[in-house]
C-alpha cells in the first residue's frame, strides 16, 4: 500500500450507470439507493461522463424540476485533463494500472473528487473516489 499502489484496488467496478435522458429524480434515487457519490453516464455502451453529488448542487439550488431535468443538462463530460483546470468539475479518467499518486494529481488538476477508471477491456469501467484512493495509503 502507498502512493505507488495501482488504483485498480480502489475502483468500484459495479458503479451504477444512467443515460443522458435519465431524470434528476432518477439520479438522486440511484445515488441514495446505491450509497455512492457518482454515477457513470453512458450512451449505448459508450461512457460520456459522470454525474456526481457536486453536479447536483447547482441544479437543485436553482429549483429545477426533478422529473423534467435530464442528465444531459448537468453531467460532467469526459475530457482531457491537463495541468490547468478547464472547468470546475470535469470527468477525469485514468487506466486501472496508474498509481495512487498520479490519480491524486489528476483529481487535483481536475478539481473533482471522483475518477473514471478504465479496466483491462473496453467494457470495464468503474469509479474511484478520493476516499477510495486514500484507503490505499494506509
Amino acid at each position: 500500500m502507498g502512493l505507488q499502489s495501482e488504483i485498480k484496488d480502489a475502483v468500484n467496478w459495479e458503479a451504477p450507470t444512467v443515460g443522458l435522458e435519465s431524470s434528476l429524480r432518477e439520479v438522486i434515487q440511484k445515488l441514495v439507493a446505491r450509497n455512492v457519490s457518482a454515477l457513470v453516464v453512458k450512451t449505448d455502451d459508450t461512457v460520456v461522463g459522470l454525474v456526481t453529488e457536486y453536479d447536483l448542487i447547482d441544479i437543485i439550488s436553482n429549483q429545477k424540476d426533478f422529473d423534467k431535468t435530464r442528465v444531459s443538462e448537468f453531467l460532467s463530460p469526459c475530457e482531457l485533463i491537463t495541468e490547468h483546470r478547464t472547468k470546475l468539475s470535469p470527468c477525469a479518467q485514468l487506466d486501472e494500472s496508474q498509481s495512487v499518486e498520479n490519480a491524486i494529481k489528476v483529481l487535483d488538476a481536475a478539481g473533482t473528487h471522483n475518477l473514471l477508471v478504465s479496466g483491462e477491456t473496453d467494457k470495464d469501467v468503474g469509479i474511484a473516489s478520493i476516499r477510495d484512493l486514500l484507503k490505499l495509503l494506509i
